[in-house]
C-alpha cells in the first residue's frame, strides 16, 4: 500500500475542504442567531491589544489586561455550521481540562472575518517543550503529565500553568493539518491505515494516548530517525513500536504497551488508563504501610512530592462554621486565589487523635486524588494547615446547592420528572466510577450527595473501602434507612457493591418523593424492623413506570437480585440520560488527532536545562 493510499484511507472519513464559499450573509445570519439565542459574548475587535502570532493560525491578544487566543473562521457556511455544532456540544462543559470558549469577535472591512475567542495557554508544542525541558523532568513530572493527558482524553492537548488543557474545536485546525500529515499518522490507530472505511472509536483514542505516554517518557517524537514512508507504515501495521526507555517504571511501560496493541480488544479503556496513571502518581514516592503511625509524615511526603497541592492558610479568608463532620468541624471560607467559596475539614494534629480517624482522613484524601478527573465526585483542591493550631485542613469544592436532602426540601416543587431523573442518573454515574475501581462508598445517603450548579456530586469517603480490603474505616451503619436488610440483621454480613445499589435505590425513591425514607418512624429500631421485614416506601403517584421499576429492583431484599451499576446506567440510557455523554465521547474520537502540548513558563522551571541521567525517585 502506498503512503498516499494509507493517508487517503485515514482521511477519507475526515471532512474535506469546503466546496465553494457560501454567501457572507448566510454566515452572518447563522452566527448572529446562535449568539443571540445562546447569549454568547461578543468582543469588539479593536479593543484587543498586542496581537502576537502563536502556533499555526492562532493569535494571542490582550483584552482588559487578560490574555486570549483568537482564531479566524473561514466565511463558509459549512464550516460555520460545524463550529456551531461543536460549540453546542462543548460550550457548557465546565472542566479544568477543557479550554474555555469565551465568545466571538469580527474584523470589519473587506474580509468581514469572524473570530473565535478562547482561553489562553502559552508557549510551544509538545515536541519543542520536551526538547527544551526534558532534562528538568523527573518521573513524578512525567507521570503527572501523562495522567492529566489521559484525563483530558481527546485530540488537542495544551498545558497551562502546569495543567493539561484540551482544545475541542476540531475544524479550526484543518488548515494546520496539511503541513503535519506525516507526523500525524504516527499517532493514528494502525487499523485505520489497513482497513477500508475504518471508523475511529474510543479504543483509537487509547492507542494515540499510548504513543503520547511513550513520548513523554522518552522526550522524543515517535520514529524520529526514520522516514515516514510505505515501509514504516507497513512495519507499524505489523506491530513495530518504539522501544522502552531505560529506567522507565515497569507499570508505566506496561501501560503504554497495552495501549498501542494492534488488537483493539486487548487495549485498556480510558478509565483504566487514568486509574493506572493515578495509582503510579500516588504511590511513586511512598508506601502506605503503618499509616496510622506515619499519617503526618504521609501528608508531608504528599505535599513535598506534589501529589497534592498546598494551600496557604492565609488564602482561606472569612471562615464560618458550616457543619459538623466525622473528623471535627467543617468550615466554609473564601479562597482568595479564586474568589470562590470552599469548605475545609479540620484534622487536629495531636497524639490524642484516634488512629482510625487519622486513617480515614488520609483515606478520604486518597479517594479524592484518585478521582480528581471525575465531575461526579466533589473535588479536593489540596491541603492547608492552620499555623496557630497545626491542624491539617482538607480543602474541598463548595457545593452551592447544599446537600441533596435540603435541596429537595427547598426546590422539590420546582423539579420536573426530567430534573429528578437527571439527578438520579448523575448519582448513578458517580457510583459507576467508584465501582469500576472496586471502591465501595458504604454510606450513600442524601446528606452525602451535594448539588453544585444543579449537578449531583458524591461526597464523604471517610468510611469507604476498596472491595476485599481488610481494613474498614470509621463508622457503623450510618443512616439505617439506607442500609441493606442483611447488614442490619448481621453486622458481619459482607458489604459489597450490591449494598451501595440498595442505598441508591432508596435515594431514587427519595428524589421521586421529596421525603426522607420512613420519615414517620420515631426510632431507628422501628425503621430497622420494617426494612428487615421487607417493607419499603410506597411509590409516589405518577412516578414514571421505568423509574419506579428500577428503584424497586435496586432495593430488592436479596443482594443477588439487584442490578449491577452498569445495568442501572443502561436503564437510564433508555430514559434518555447518558446519551449526550456518548455523543461527546464520539465527538472526541473522530477529531483530527493532532496533539499540541503548550506549557506556561513558570519561575519553577530552570532557565537552562541541566543534562543529567534521570533515575526513578
Amino acid at each position: 500500500m502506498s503512503l498516499f493510499k494509507s493517508l487517503k484511507l485515514v482521511f477519507k472519513r475526515k471532512k474535506g475542504k469546503s466546496t465553494e464559499a457560501k454567501s457572507l450573509t448566510e454566515c452572518n445570519d447563522l452566527l448572529g442567531n446562535f449568539i443571540t439565542e445562546k447569549e454568547i459574548r461578543c468582543y469588539e475587535y479593536s479593543n484587543f491589544k498586542e496581537l502576537t502570532r502563536k502556533e499555526g493560525y492562532s493569535v494571542r491578544a490582550i483584552f482588559d489586561d487578560e490574555f486570549f487566543i483568537l482564531r479566524c473562521l473561514n466565511n463558509d457556511v459549512e464550516i460555520i455550521r460545524e463550529v456551531i455544532h461543536e460549540l453546542e456540544l462543548f460550550r457548557n462543559i465546565s472542566h479544568k481540562n477543557i479550554l474555555k470558549f469565551c465568545g466571538f469577535s469580527r474584523i470589519e472591512g473587506l474580509t468581514n472575518q469572524h473570530i473565535l475567542v478562547s482561553e489562553y495557554a502559552d508557549s510551544g508544542p509538545l515536541n519543542t517543550y520536551l526538547d527544551e525541558h526534558f532534562d528538568e523532568l523527573n518521573w513524578n513530572d512525567k507521570i503527572n503529565l501523562a495522567f492529566q493527558l489521559a484525563s483530558a482524553r481527546a485530540s488537542r492537548i495544551f498545558v497551562h500553568q502546569k495543567s493539561i488543557k484540551l482544545q475541542v474545536l476540531g475544524l479550526l485546525y484543518e488548515r494546520e493539518l496539511s503541513t503535519t500529515i506525516g507526523s500525524y499518522i504516527l499517532y493514528e490507530d494502525p487499523k485505520s491505515m489497513n482497513t477500508q472505511n475504518f471508523q475511529l472509536n474510543k479504543s483509537s483514542n487509547v492507542y494515540s494516548i499510548g504513543i503520547l505516554i511513550w513520548q513523554i517518557s522518552s522526550g522524543y517524537r515517535p520514529f524520529r530517525n526514520e522516514f515516514i514512508n510505505t515501509n514504516l507504515m507497513s512495519d507499524i501495521i505489523s506491530g513495530k513500536r518504539e522501544k522502552v526507555i531505560d529506567g522507565t517504571p515497569e507499570e508505566y511501560s506496561k501501560l503504554y504497551t497495552e495501549c498501542w496493541n494492534y488488537d483493539s480488544q486487548k487495549r485498556p479503556n480510558m478509565q483504566q488508563v487514568v486509574s493506572t496513571l493515578n495509582q503510579l502518581r500516588s504511590s511513586n514516592n511512598f508506601q502506605d504501610n503503618n499509616l496510622s503511625d506515619n499519617a503526618t509524615e504521609w501528608i508531608k511526603n504528599a505535599l513535598n512530592n506534589k501529589v497534592v497541592d498546598f494551600i496557604p492558610f492565609n488564602e482561606l479568608t472569612k471562615p464560618e462554621f458550616f457543619k459538623k463532620g466525622g473528623f471535627g468541624h467543617i468550615m466554609k471560607a473564601i479562597w482568595t486565589k479564586t474568589g470562590n467559596y470552599v469548605v475545609y475539614k479540620k484534622l487536629t494534629n495531636t497524639d490524642a487523635v484516634r488512629n482510625d480517624i487519622l486513617d480515614a482522613f488520609i483515606h478520604e484524601l486518597k479517594i479524592h486524588l484518585h478521582f480528581d478527573y471525575c465531575d461526579r465526585i466533589v473535588r479536593c483542591f489540596g491541603i492547608s494547615q492552620d499555623v496557630t493550631t497545626n491542624e491539617y485542613l482538607l480543602v474541598m469544592q463548595y457545593a452551592n446547592g447544599g446537600d441533596l436532602r435540603n435541596y429537595l426540601k427547598d426546590n422539590f416543587k420546582k423539579l420536573t420528572w426530567g430534573d429528578k431523573k437527571r439527578l438520579a442518573f448523575q448519582i448513578a454515574d458517580g457510583l459507576n466510577y467508584l465501582h469500576n475501581e472496586n471502591i465501595l462508598h458504604r454510606d450513600l445517603h442524601s446528606k452525602n450527595i451535594v448539588i453544585h450548579e444543579n449537578n449531583a456530586k458524591i461526597i464523604d469517603f471517610g468510611i469507604s473501602k476498596i472491595q476485599n480490603q481488610s481494613s474498614v474505616y470509621i463508622g457503623n451503619f450510618g443512616n439505617i434507612a439506607y442500609v441493606e436488610p442483611k447488614r442490619i440483621l448481621d453486622s458481619k454480613f459482607p458489604y459489597t457493591k450490591s449494598s451501595d445499589i440498595y442505598s441508591f435505590g432508596v435515594l431514587m425513591w427519595e428524589i421521586s418523593s421529596g421525603y426522607t425514607p420512613f420519615k414517620d418512624c420515631v426510632t431507628e429500631d422501628e425503621k430497622a424492623a420494617l426494612i428487615c421485614a421487607g417493607k419499603r416506601e410506597i411509590p409516589i403517584p405518577e412516578t414514571p413506570k421505568e423509574y419506579e421499576e428500577l428503584y424497586i429492583k435496586c432495593w430488592d431484599q436479596e443482594p443477588k437480585q439487584r442490578p449491577i451499576i452498569s445495568k442501572v446506567l443502561e436503564e437510564f440510557e433508555k430514559m434518555g440520560f447518558g446519551i449526550k455523554n456518548k455523543i461527546i465521547e464520539e465527538a472526541f474520537t473522530v477529531k483530527v488527532l493532532k496533539y499540541v502540548l503548550l506549557f506556561e513558563t513558570t519561575e519553577n522551571l530552570p532557565k537552562k536545562p541541566k543534562k543529567k541521567k534521570l533515575d526513578l525517585k
